[in-house]
């Protein structure tokens, strides 16, 4: 494949050069356009544990003032990522974090 990239003489058909790249038929291309990234906002606020996922409770950053403390209290900790039904969260951190 490499004597082909850097030969001189013009090609034609499947193998011929574009301007910038090969034609798509290239299983080399096909690994390049597959490359799983990291949705960066995610893996932010996500931890992976040794079970699923962790995140810190919302609610507790800012706007808060004259909220009492019993009910600032309830917005300290963490919570776990659910498993299952319509909002399967494990399944869609799976996607998102592939290289966790």
């Amino acid at each position: 494949m490499f004597h082909i990239l850097f030969n001189k003489t013009p090609m034609t058909g499947r193998m011929a050069l574009s301007a910038s790249t090969i034609s798509h038929s290239s299983p080399v291309l096909t690994i390049t356009r597959n490359l799983l990234k990291t949705h960066r906002a995610t893996y932010k606020r996500w931890r992976k544990t040794g079970n699923g996922y962790k995140r810190g409770l919302s609610g507790r950053k800012h706007g808060n003032a004259g909220w009492s403390n019993r009910v600032l209290g309830k917005l300290v900790g963490t919570c776990q990522a659910t498993s299952r039904g319509a909002g399967n969260q494990k399944a869609r951190l799976a996607k998102l974090l592939p290289n966790l």
